[in-house]
């Protein structure tokens, strides 16, 4: 059974802005639909926008240092077709892990392939640790601990088939969130049916409705329930946007007040808004 890693409360980072990272890097652009949240896909949207093809191709973007930064925007870095354009998950997993060892930046990565991306985490991850002295006493410092991989579930049947399978075959090492966005039904987050936990088994959980012209209704009371269970287990949780009267709202004085809530796993950098 899997350990649910908690956060004190006191350790809970109030986030600013409705965009919980600050720069996005793309190694890759373009991706394929996999799922019912694919359907009013905006990466996809905004690359025709500007008359480009969202067929996966190879860019030349260098990642960021510093700051939060979203690894794969506007793609997958986990999809299908990563191998055919020259480029191996377990081993970018690897070189990533090597090369962000520092803890300069948080990188979050997002799949909905989360059987390739168990894949490339246990074959290419490096799930040792450096001794380190501290106060006197060792402590382990694992040279991923700033990466955060993540999952999306838009639904209960999408969420247990992903959670079910991560949690047979995520790597103890790594830190796992998920997001619940575009949120198109309401989630009950312990694994129906495979391995029943009383509490959701998170680092993270950030929830929102779709956004643009197509969107897909979203609840209120869907939302109320997975920050509500969040709450009670004691993990961080991320109210992105809501549906209110039909709009996207991103404001966050505008949300109800038990809803106003934008909580992140790591540490505030200094200097940080």
């Amino acid at each position: 059974m899997m350990i649910l890693r908690r956060k004190l409360v006191s350790e809970m980072i109030q986030w600013a802005g409705s965009q919980y990272w600050d720069t996005a890097w793309n190694p890759i652009v373009g991706c394929k639909p996999c799922s019912p949240a694919c359907e009013n896909c905006y990466a996809k949207a905004l690359t025709e926008r500007f008359g480009r093809s969202f067929e996966p191709r190879k860019t030349k973007q260098r990642p960021p240092r510093k700051g939060v930064v979203f690894c794969g925007n506007m793609t997958d870095l986990f999809g299908e077709w990563v191998n055919g354009l020259g480029i191996s998950p377990e081993e970018f997993i690897k070189r990533t892990g090597e090369q962000f060892r520092a803890p300069t930046a948080t990188y979050l990565y997002l799949t909905k392939r989360v059987d390739r991306m168990c894949r490339a985490l246990c074959n290419g991850g490096d799930p040792a640790y450096e001794p380190i002295r501290n106060n006197g006493f060792m402590a382990r410092n694992y040279s991923m601990h700033n990466h955060y991989f993540g999952f999306t579930a838009e639904n209960q049947d999408t969420h247990d088939w992903r959670a079910g399978y991560m949690a047979l075959n995520f790597p103890t090492w790594a830190n796992k969130w998920m997001s619940c966005e575009p949120l198109l039904g309401p989630i009950d987050l312990r694994f129906s049916g495979l391995i029943l936990l009383d509490k959701p088994a998170y680092d993270w959980v950030v929830v929102g409705c779709e956004s643009g012209p197509k969107r897909r209704p979203c609840r209120i009371e869907w939302v109320e329930s997975i920050v509500d269970q969040c709450r009670t287990a004691g993990v961080p949780v991320f109210v992105k946007q809501l549906d209110i009267d039909g709009a996207c709202e991103r404001d966050i004085e505008k949300f109800p007040a038990h809803l106003q809530i934008r909580q992140v796993p790591w540490a505030k950098k200094e200097g940080a808004e």
